[in-house]
């Protein structure tokens, strides 16, 4: 199955949110669900191996758009074990805010995705992604997962990255391998305080590390920030732990997992 969405967000009236373009067909759905938010809903199963998901999304120049979703992916297999491929394509101008926050993507036992994310920020165009991935539902073995990101920044190159994960992959072991990333990505704009904050704001360190979580600067300015690890609630844990602080954690995230 071939599944599509398009997304344009532009400027509106009084500082709002204009979606020009908001098509959908396939096993997703877009629905505006706020002011400058829309999230993304799941009309079928899916992806199932064969299946190609595109999903492009363009912010121009000063407008804001904040992209969610309201369940979990699960990528499954087909009976043929063909790979899925899941391609985002998130495009900001200048002036522009893009914020995507979708909900995990799930590698169920058997599965083959590929995902590929593209991104193309302008100068001045703040982007905040966050990408979550697990391999296999609650005590279920592991599918396959591949992720490549290719970010340009102001035209340029500006980060590259391909990470494999799963049975088949240069890091997997049945025993000890790695079963969730969590992924945030952030141009410079983004990582800039707002000038009508009110809170104070301190300097982290450019490189940072705790637990199973490392933040990175970037050439060209912005920050990666990766948690990599057997459990979700770790990496969630870790990955706050670089930007709040411990003062900010709730010890309630500690116990638990959710992969087996």
């Amino acid at each position: 199955m071939r599944t599509r969405v398009e997304l344009v967000a532009a400027p509106g009236p009084g500082g709002t949110t204009s979606l020009t373009t908001n098509r959908a067909e396939g096993i997703l759905n877009a629905r505006r669900t706020g002011p400058h938010e829309v999230h993304l809903v799941g009309t079928g199963a899916g992806p199932l191996g064969g299946d190609a998901v595109v999903v492009d999304v363009v912010v121009e120049p000063g407008a804001r758009l904040s992209l969610r979703g309201v369940a979990a992916t699960l990528s499954m297999p087909d009976r043929s074990g063909r790979p899925a491929r899941l391609d985002v394509r998130l495009r900001v101008g200048e002036g522009g805010h893009l914020d995507v926050a979708l909900e995990p993507l799930v590698a169920v036992r058997g599965s083959d995705l590929h995902a590929v994310t593209a991104v193309d920020v302008a100068h001045g165009g703040a982007l905040d992604l966050t990408e979550v991935t697990v391999l296999g539902r609650w005590r279920e073995a592991p599918g396959r997962w591949r992720g490549t990101l290719r970010a340009d920044l102001g035209g340029a190159p500006w980060l590259r990255q391909s990470v494999a994960l799963g049975p088949g992959s240069p890091v997997w072991d049945a025993l000890d391998a790695p079963r969730v990333l969590l992924s945030r990505l952030r141009s410079p704009a983004a990582l800039t305080p707002s000038p009508t904050t009110t809170e104070p704001t301190t300097t982290k360190p450019a490189g940072r590390t705790a637990g199973c979580a490392a933040a990175m600067p970037l050439p060209g300015g912005g920050e990666l920030a990766q948690a990599l690890g057997p459990g979700l609630l770790a990496a969630r844990r870790d990955l706050a732990f670089l930007e709040n602080g411990p003062t900010e954690f709730r010890s309630t995230e500690t116990s638990g997992t959710l992969t087996g």
